[in-house]
């Protein structure tokens, strides 16, 4: 009789095993890539290391370089690790041949843990979808096996009471209505800070680092000047159509140059030559390198622009337009429908700048107004109203304009090798600024940096 009460009893434990061990293998598997791409991540995102398939400007740079990557200057992958490699491990203590009251407690960390996995994941798919409006294949992979792993986790947890002596109640895993309701109001106290702390606290993205690169540099001559071409790059000639030119605009000449020596020597501008927010006979001089049809470099332009009236004759800031397009740009590998048409903007930018140097910041000024830069046709209307059609026309045939894109490719190429490819970039002095920025931010570094002073 004794026997057969043991044997029941052992059958009890048994039967009440709340999940498969088809399941259980299922949500390791899916934590465990979850957990992979998380590593990688916070590994990028602590080196600085470029992620693979990550070019600048592409959606998953718009993902993981926006503040929305970290919470209070922590990477939000290194948050993922953690909770990730918390679930993998309690798993791990769901077992028979574990102690019931342990697999009890296991349940209440795996339940919690799976609250806040599909909290976060719904709330970072949010925010690429609706806020973004870009998304990172890493992430959303991630996002996916975690959301996954979850709700395996939360359609198999024994969320019931039970009714038994209190001998065989030790032996029996459940988690309890009231232990399942303090988990859920701690999972989503931690969804809130998350939510909250990303809220805010806006992290600071802008890298500044010596603007001479380290030996993974590419090789480049020892002094190169915008009157002649550079040799690290090579830029397709955009074509456009043989106008009928019946009066060529007169050539402007400026007598005087002022050179600017950048990397360290490497670069030469000829400030006087090229085009600039603010005075080229100004002070001090920085260099801009930016995309029109970069989403970073159109917030950041009124900053600059912003700063340049704020510092006045203090300070000019030499633009060099750098498509992120390989129709033009060889160190883009794969074309991004985001900057389609981004060379022909460049070109023609810099064209109005050859046609009539006086249009140029009123052009420049219209070309970087709202998120997204006008139609390709609109842009060479407006160019064509300013400056006129046959100067115009004239100046995309110069091969001035090829010739300086060459030049700032060459620039940019110099820093991409180094990995620091992100946009905008500002060379400051000896220190090149990569990456978005704040008002506060980039005042902070031409004070730091030229030691200026903002004009009352």
């Amino acid at each position: 009789m004794a026997s057969k009460s043991k044997s029941s009893e052992t059958k009890v434990v048994r039967s009440d095993a709340p999940i498969g061990t088809g399941t259980l293998i299922a949500i390791r598997l899916l934590v465990l890539v979850a957990m992979s791409i998380s590593a990688y991540l916070a590994y990028g995102a602590m080196t600085g290391d470029r992620v693979v398939g990550c070019g600048p400007d592409s959606g998953c740079d718009q993902v993981l370089g926006s503040r929305w990557a970290y919470w209070l200057n922590i990477p939000v992958s290194l948050l993922a690790l953690m909770i990730y490699s918390l679930i993998l491990g309690a798993s791990f203590r769901l077992s028979l041949k574990r102690d019931a009251k342990v697999q009890r407690i296991t349940w209440a960390w795996l339940v919690g843990g799976a609250i806040v996995v599909f909290g976060s994941a719904a709330w970072f798919v949010g925010l690429q979808a609706f806020l973004l409006k870009s998304f990172c294949a890493y992430c959303m992979t991630a996002h996916s096996c975690g959301a996954l792993a979850a709700i395996l986790i939360l359609v198999n947890a024994p969320i019931r009471s039970r009714e038994a002596k209190p001998w065989e109640l030790e032996k029996l895993v459940f988690l309890a209505p009231r232990v399942f309701r303090r988990v859920v109001i701690v999972a989503v106290a931690a969804l809130a800070m998350l939510v909250v702390g990303q809220l805010k606290y806006e992290r600071r993205t802008m890298v500044v680092t010596p603007a001479i690169p380290g030996t993974n540099a590419a090789p480049v001559a020892s002094t190169v000047s915008t009157s002649a071409p550079p040799t690290l790059a090579t830029v397709t000639n955009i074509p456009v159509p043989t106008p009928t030119v019946t009066t060529p605009p007169p050539v402007q000449t400026t007598p005087a140059k002022r050179i600017l020596p950048i990397y360290g020597g490497r670069f030469e501008l000829d400030v006087f030559d090229l085009p600039t927010i603010g005075a080229a006979t100004n002070e001090h001089i920085v260099v801009s390198l930016f995309d029109d049809t970069c989403h970073h470099c159109r917030s950041m332009h009124p900053l600059l622009v912003e700063a340049q009236r704020m510092f006045s004759n203090q300070l000019a800031i030499v633009s060099l337009p750098m498509p992120l397009d390989p129709l033009c740009n060889p160190t883009m590998q794969r074309a991004n429908p985001s900057h389609t048409n981004a060379c022909a903007y460049a070109k023609l930018s810099l064209a109005v700048w050859r046609a009539d140097r006086s249009k140029h910041a009123e052009f420049d000024h219209w070309l970087m107004e709202g998120a997204k830069p006008p139609p390709l046709a609109d842009a060479e209307a407006k160019a064509a109203q300013l400056v006129g059609d046959p100067a115009i026309r004239q100046a995309m045939l110069d091969p001035w304009a090829n010739t300086q894109l060459q030049f700032d490719i060459a620039v940019y190429e110099v820093a991409y090798r180094a990995g620091r490819g992100q946009m905008p970039q500002l060379i400051v002095g000896p220190n090149v600024a990569l990456g978005s920025y704040t008002q506060p931010e980039l005042i902070k570094l031409l004070v730091d940096s030229l030691g200026l002073k903002p004009t009352p």
